[in-house]
């Protein structure tokens, strides 16, 4: 907000009332508090009062500092110095960057820099010049000089500087050289939201900003005929990109258009089209206050950028299909959508990931924009994931974010009924008397050559013939590892000839619930031997443990087979030793 309070000539209550106005105005669809406001003609006696006005109509939750302020008793005597205000929450001065700039008639121009809160980039800062220039016709070269003054600084700071111009340049058309002088070329060209044209006559009516009063005394006169106060900004503050103002947000609070020269509370003031009292009441202020009315500019503030990766499954087998997500959003608060820069972003993947990058504009929390990348799964171990995201938006806040991220891969479960090679079909001999009962027995489940960066073995189900003697007892194995699981099995040889019976099962196996888990299958032969003198050992089931079992045993040492008489997978020296121990 810009605002020549005319040294306090006025009314001080009214004054804070326009700047509660000005807090809480909606004319452009919303309304939030004041960042920065610059105030003309403030003297050494009146800039306590002004804090004092300020500080009351901060609204709940906002604070606000003085800049550095300097005056001399030869300002004070040329209608008073220039005072900026800035929210802190929002705003911060760099003090050593303030500077006095003459302008002619005892004045100086100051020149302050403020830096938005939360950035780090010098783009997010700019240099704002508050100037009162001599008035009067007549004095057009006085102006000039003063605009010529405040240029050369400007133009000085180097290429692409942001910095507005603000204050009551007492400039009557839009072909004084002091106008053209802050448009003229160089590096602190100005810009007018409000166009080049002339803002004179009652079609621009809504333009002006003195006075709003028409009878002269402590306060000039004359009613709204011209616009002697102005914002201009530089080709950086224009462009739309990062700090930028915000376009159609010009505006003189309180003027409606309609009071073209007369006093602004001359009438029904509509400025607020269906608030007629609140127009009429800020109207009413901006009488009693000033022989000028503020102008307000809003601009969009720098895009603040967050990234997170989405969590992905901790434990994949090899050659799982495996994504990772990542979410972007501008996190930066503002009153509105527009209030923003957009946030331009490119998604890569820097390690782990597959495909190309991701790019497009983010949207405002809460919103997300996801790119989604497919985790490369090929190699078993830890695999470390990283995706990078990036910014090229002006200013960006968090401009570059990393994103790690890891899982590990797992090669698949080796289904095997033996514990030292993979065996994949097995027939286990069970030799019972006639009229056994039911008996139970187990057989070892082994997930072969396990290691930590192997899957953990589950038995899913095991199938029988119909109306086999065969069944499962209790749950099948899970998550076999470097231990073999039990498969719990029963048979009831009720209605089993004499002699042997094969049983055929298959049992189906899976890796570990993770993604990427495959199948796999076993075959199990149950070979029963029904006989009246049956005895461990008694391989060829003739009723007699002898040379001949022996030999059966011997021949099928280190592998499986019907000589397995314990059931351990292999055919080893505890079946010897249970074989001897028959003997005969």
């Amino acid at each position: 907000m810009n605002y020549n309070c005319a040294h306090f000539g006025g009314d001080a209550g009214a004054i804070q009332s326009v700047i509660v106005a000005a807090h809480s105005d909606n004319k452009t669809g919303w309304a939030k508090p004041v960042d920065i406001l610059l105030f003309q003609e403030v003297t050494s006696a009146t800039v306590g009062t002004l804090q004092t006005a300020v500080n009351s109509a901060a609204p709940v939750g906002t604070t606000y500092a003085r800049a550095t302020f300097t005056t001399s008793s030869g300002e004070d005597a040329s209608a008073g110095a220039q005072c900026a205000f800035y929210r802190v929450q929002t705003v911060s001065e760099t003090a050593s960057a303030h500077v006095d700039i003459f302008t002619g008639a005892g004045r100086n121009a100051d020149r302050w820099r403020f830096k938005l809160n939360g950035y780090s980039s010098s783009a997010a800062s700019l240099y704002v010049y508050s100037a009162h220039l001599k008035a009067s016709l007549g004095f057009e070269d006085d102006r000039e000089t003063g605009a010529l003054a405040i240029r050369l600084n400007a133009n000085s700071i180097g290429a692409g500087v942001r910095a507005i111009y603000v204050g009551d340049f007492n400039i009557y058309v839009n072909t004084e050289s002091a106008y053209l002088a802050f448009l003229a070329a160089g590096n602190g060209r100005g810009n007018d939201a409000l166009g080049t044209g002339s803002w004179s006559g009652s079609s621009n009516a809504w333009k002006h900003t003195q006075s709003p009063r028409l009878a002269s005394g402590a306060l000039v006169g004359g009613g709204m005929d011209d616009r002697f106060d102005f914002h201009l900004m530089t080709d950086q503050l224009s462009d739309g990109e990062g700090l930028s103002v915000i376009a159609s947000t010009y505006r003189s609070l309180g003027n409606d258009g309609n009071h073209y020269n007369i006093a602004i509370n001359t009438g029904a003031n509509t400025y607020y089209p269906l608030e007629r009292s609140r127009s009429n009441a800020l109207a009413s202020a901006l009488f009693n206050a000033s022989d000028h009315i503020p102008v307000l500019v809003d601009y969009q503030v720098p895009a603040v950028m967050a990234a997170t990766i989405g969590a992905i499954a901790p434990r994949v087998i090899q050659g799982a299909n495996l994504t990772a997500t990542v979410a972007v959003q501008n996190v930066v608060v503002v009153a509105t959508n527009i209030g923003s820069d957009e946030l331009d972003y490119t998604v890569s993947g820097v390690a782990g990931l597959i495909g190309g990058a991701s790019s497009g504009i983010a949207p405002l929390a809460p919103a997300v924009a996801n790119a989604v990348f497919s985790v490369n799964t090929g190699t078993i171990g830890v695999l470390e994931v990283e995706a990078q995201v990036t910014s090229s938006s002006e200013a960006v806040q968090n401009g570059a974010i990393v994103l790690p991220t890891s899982c590990v891969v797992l090669s698949r479960a080796k289904p095997s009924w033996q514990s030292t090679s993979l065996v994949t079909s097995i027939t286990v001999p069970l030799s019972i008397a006639t009229g056994s009962s039911p008996v139970n027995f187990d057989v070892p489940l082994h997930n072969y050559g396990w290691q930590s960066l192997q899957s953990k073995l589950d038995a899913d189900f095991i199938s029988f013939p119909a109306g086999s003697a065969l069944s499962r007892v209790g749950g099948l194995p899970m998550s076999v590892a470097g231990t073999p699981g039990l498969l719990h099995l029963r048979l009831n040889p009720v209605g089993l000839p004499i002699g042997l019976t094969t049983i055929n099962a298959t049992l189906l196996t899976s890796d570990e619930d993770i993604p990427g888990e495959g199948d796999g299958s076993l075959s199990l032969s149950i070979a029963v031997t029904v006989g009246d003198q049956s005895q461990p050992g008694d391989i060829n089931g003739d009723g007699v443990v002898d040379a001949t079992d022996l030999a059966i045993l011997l021949a099928q040492w280190g592998g499986p087979g019907s000589a397995d008489i314990d059931h351990s997978g292999v055919v080893d020296g505890n079946d010897l030793a249970t074989l001897l121990g028959n003997w005969g």
